[in-house]
């Protein structure tokens, strides 16, 4: 097997710096040239012949290396000056320069080397390597100590060296997290014949799968359709979209002639009149938009009871259910994409029950993928009237099932995008078989609505549901174990990298003490104070223009703990009227943990941490509290009372 090795460069007026991580042992080479500002004199130890022989030999993993460091690289080994590369660094950063136009725009040649780039492959495509390196706890934190434009001293060329280990570390951390993945897609190219897959997000790799199916199919390439910017269209209603009730046939009529619009970035905008439209159906309210149906619930608990069972349907595979059921098929890829999408989804059903986790992760991505290439100008899939298409049938479906339910007697508690959750009296529920309903009324309905759309529901029992809003929650299930959604959940505790690296940790410590007194009656205080684990304790939260606290700068993304001996954390950007500096949300009496220790600190405000897990009880309807007290000695001292 090959040495892995991370890399990183950093790059200033007078200074260039490449560097390499060895995964294994940790071990950094670095490479500079060191430009005096006076003499214009270049000093240093870089090795054209070493860094040639490194990324030759070795598998180089980078964040952002395809479109920054490995031409930057190639433009150093050409012979190009350390200004130069400065200037050519500024054009990919100002200018946006694409990665497969950067060799061309350099006028250099990079060759074929064994190299990941992570900043595709990980889920959170938006997100930089420093807020990664937050969400998975590293433990440093810190932003490039001198602005780029600066001229380096030597004093100041150390540091930004020792600065790079630290984004190497990241960078590792990083390719550890998501060792399984890139695994998957070694798996996956070598199954489908695919090139490399190991540096392609999700949805590029569910989009190469269908156009390499589509392409053996037709025997020749595809090329992408040009949609124009301010074409227009109007949603096709499928036939078996339809309501019984004056209000919902009054909005199916406003859909059927809704004109849609193509902004010049390829995606359509929902038109006002849809978007954010709510929709009043029994007891709850629902809001349509472009990225689904939401009801509109928060600050609630509702509970099954020895009368009425909380029942929540799923609907399987939605997106792709919906693109097959309606025929939906990019005009660049014509009807041997549905042959090739239906081809995926039936191995992926075969393979998921066979336990082939390849084909079935692989098949997931393919469906999935599509249905987010369908909005993107660069993809040959892009076709931005199929993708209202799919998220229009989606929430019509669904109110359809809602309707339904509610003429029924059935009340429904919650809608969110894909599935719904029922309230239903138990006379009318005859349990469960796994993830189907064994019969009674609810089943009628459900049948009905399966049997009408093609689409399947699977079904869970809850014992209760705790909202602090529609997509922010603790579900209850009925054999104990529990759903955690939005800022209440802790993917760090269940091990759930994917989801770690998708949101920012926030003191965790607080929603673990407030279920935790849900499922089993524990005090918040004390799963508080008897926790040794700093790491939920911690917030990670973006600065724009960065941070400071007590006059010095902490940089852009910021790690922090409530304390004893804090203080609020600022905006380093003054306001540009008033020349205030705006404190960061929910700072007051914090401290910069930038450097995670090993031990919770010694002056960690233990009273807030649980006053905020009794807030979120409170907020999420677990408890009700009479007065201002606030609980110091136990919920039952402090004037809490259960529901």
């Amino acid at each position: 097997m090959k040495r892995q090795v991370a890399n990183d460069i950093e790059i200033y007026e007078n200074y260039l710096l490449i560097a390499f991580q060895d995964v294994a042992d940790g071990e950094i080479v670095t490479f500079e040239k060191r430009v005096c500002p006076q003499t214009s004199d270049v000093t240093g130890n870089f090795d054209d012949e070493r860094i040639h022989r490194i990324i030759s030999s070795c598998q180089i993993i980078t964040f952002n290396g395809m479109a920054f460091d490995v031409p930057l690289i190639y433009y150093a080994l050409g012979g190009a000056t350390v200004g130069s590369i400065k200037r050519a660094a500024n054009r990919i950063i100002h200018e946006g320069l694409k990665w497969w136009n950067v060799a061309k725009e350099l006028n250099i040649y990079i060759p074929q080397i064994d190299h990941i780039d992570l900043i595709e492959p990980n889920p959170a495509v938006m997100q930089g390597l420093k807020v990664l390196n937050g969400r998975l706890h590293g433990p440093k934190m810190q932003d490039l100590p001198y602005p780029p434009d600066a001229v380096l001293t030597d004093e100041q060329m150390d540091k930004v060296r020792d600065y790079c280990g630290n984004d190497l570390d990241a960078t590792v951390r990083l390719f550890r997290a998501l060792e399984e993945p890139i695994k998957m897609r070694e798996e996956i190219a070598a199954r489908y014949g695919l090139p490399d897959m190991r540096s392609k997000s999700d949805a590029q790799m569910g989009e190469a799968i269908i156009k390499n199916r589509v392409e053996d199919t037709l025997g020749r390439r595809v090329q992408k359709d040009a949609v124009t910017s301010g074409t227009t269209f109007s949603y096709q209603v499928p036939d078996f979209i339809r309501f019984e009730t004056p209000l919902m046939q009054k909005l199916l009529d406003d859909v059927r002639h809704t004109v849609f619009r193509v902004n010049a970035n390829g995606r359509v905008i929902m038109p006002k009149s849809l978007d954010g439209r709510y929709i009043e159906l029994g007891a709850s309210t629902y809001k349509m938009g472009i990225g689904g149906l939401h009801s509109t619930e928060a600050n609630r608990a509702v509970h099954s009871t020895e009368d009425h069972v909380l029942i929540d349907a799923d609907v399987a595979s939605q997106y792709p259910s919906i693109i097959l059921k309606l025929g939906l098929a990019p005009k660049a890829l014509g009807n041997a994409f549905l042959d090739a999408y239906k081809a995926i989804y039936d191995e992926r059903r075969a393979a998921k029950k066979a336990g082939d986790k390849v084909r079935d992760k692989g098949g997931k991505i393919a469906l999935n993928g599509c249905y987010g290439k369908l909005g993107s100008k660069y993809s040959v899939l892009h076709a931005p009237h199929l993708m209202i298409a799919v998220t229009l049938t989606g929430q019509l479906s669904l109110l359809m099932l809602i309707e339904k339910a509610e003429q029924a007697g059935i009340t429904v508690v919650s809608g969110n995008t894909d599935g719904v959750v029922f309230r239903l009296a138990r006379s009318d529920h005859e349990g469960l078989d796994h993830d189907r309903l064994i019969g009674g009324k609810l089943k009628e309905i459900t049948d009905w609505w399966e049997n009408l759309t093609g689409f399947d529901l699977e079904f869970a029992e809850y014992k209760a549901i705790y909202n602090l809003s529609v997509n922010t929650y603790f579900a209850i299930k009925a054999d104990g174990g529990v759903k955690r959604k939005g800022t209440l959940s802790n993917p760090w505790e269940e091990g759930d990298l994917r989801a770690q690296m998708m949101k920012n940790p926030n003191m965790t410590i607080c929603s673990d003490a407030a279920l935790k007194f849900i499922t089993d009656g524990v005090d918040p205080a004390e799963t508080i104070r008897t926790s040794d684990d700093v790491r939920g304790f911690v917030t990670v939260v973006n600065v724009k223009g960065g941070g400071k606290w007590r006059e010095e700068p902490i940089g852009k993304v910021v790690r922090y703990a409530w304390c004893l001996d804090g203080d609020p954390i600022y905006y380093c950007d003054p306001h540009p009227t008033t020349g205030n500096f705006k404190k960061v949300s929910r700072t007051d009496s914090s401290r910069p943990l930038m450097n995670l220790p090993d031990r919770v600190p010694d002056d960690i405000d233990y009273e807030r941490y649980i006053a905020e897990a009794w807030d979120i009880l409170e907020s999420v309807g677990a408890v009700h509290r009479f007065g201002q007290t606030m609980p110091q000695l136990g919920f039952l001292l402090a004037g809490w009372d259960l529901p």
